[in-house]
């Protein structure tokens, strides 16, 4: 019963939230925000599902993982809108703007001699690159695992270990790529509150991913009680289930009051429009211009 009340009130405050950007917000961001914001009742509901079917923890999983990947590559995407667009973006930075230290790939000490570069297309394609492969590549491997669970379950439990990696080697580019252009954007987008959306939406896979990792430990520990039917892990994925629903709570209604915030005007401008002008002849022009055309053909004729 708690449980399908927080999820109501995660959906009250999606559309809350959804109802203002829609009457309030500049057309190019709408669509991005609404779908950011729909990643906590998606994962809200997910885990609901998980708590009422036990068996359903791993659809839920997955589902979790997708919808924050997409969401991700969004908020890539709301970040160029609020630019008024890639081309504005590139000629807007400063130069020597686009800086490959930072996490969680280059931050350490032993990384300083990575240079700095120039924003341009290019940089902006690869680093775009990074973040969209995120939704392809845990989507493939999630793919992969529910087939292995609908075969045989032990088959899934053998080998989600091994699909750790990709999965880990996949959420560290691509949180670089993101993290290399808030970098970027730093200046220009410092009353938009991008750093704020950013941790609202990456705290959603930190609670996922490391709950997760530290139930298991406990499984793995021997921790939890073990009264057949229920086993241990069953245990450990209502303990998981229940604390994630409280968090999407928190979570939507942090993200609330950061999407009604409203937003400066400045970025939102047209890329710049080059204007063609033509020198249109004068009326004496024209007259000279039938003149001669009509005396040429007379010549011809004679």
């Amino acid at each position: 019963m708690v449980g399908a009340v927080i999820v109501v009130m995660i959906l009250y405050l999606y559309i809350d939230t959804l109802r203002c950007i829609i009457e309030n917000a500049p057309p190019m961001v709408k669509t991005h925000s609404a779908f950011i914001l729909s990643v906590y009742p998606v994962v809200a509901v997910a885990t609901y599902c998980a708590i009422l079917v036990p068996r359903a923890h791993l659809l839920a999983e997955a589902m979790t993982q997708g919808m924050f990947m997409a969401s991700m590559y969004q908020l890539f995407c709301l970040f160029m809108a609020y630019c008024g667009g890639e081309a504005n973006l590139i000629a807007s930075v400063k130069p020597q703007s686009l800086d490959m230290q930072v996490p969680p790939c280059c931050c350490w000490p032993c990384c300083s001699f990575l240079p700095k570069f120039t924003l341009t297309k290019k940089h902006l394609r690869h680093l775009r690159m990074l973040v969209l492969q995120l939704p392809v590549v845990q989507g493939f491997v999630y793919m992969v695992l529910l087939v292995m669970w609908a075969e045989e379950e032990s088959l899934y439990q053998v080998n989600y270990m091994y699909m750790q990696p990709f999965i880990v080697i996949s959420i560290i580019c691509g949180m670089w790529g993101i993290s290399m252009t808030m970098r970027v954007l730093g200046e220009i987008l410092k009353d938009h509150g991008i750093q704020g959306k950013f941790v609202v939406l990456q705290l959603v896979l930190v609670l996922a991913k490391l709950q997760g990792l530290a139930f298991r430990g406990i499984v793995w520990a021997g921790w939890l009680p073990c009264k057949p039917p229920i086993s241990p892990t069953v245990y450990a994925n209502l303990i998981y289930n229940s604390t994630m629903l409280w968090e999407m709570l928190v979570l939507a209604a942090l993200a609330r009051k950061l999407y009604k915030k409203p937003l400066p005007e400045q970025c939102f401008v047209d890329p710049p429009k080059i204007t063609c002008c033509v020198d249109m002849p004068s009326n004496q022009e024209n007259n000279n211009i039938i003149t001669g055309t009509y005396n040429q053909s007379f010549d011809m004729n004679v």
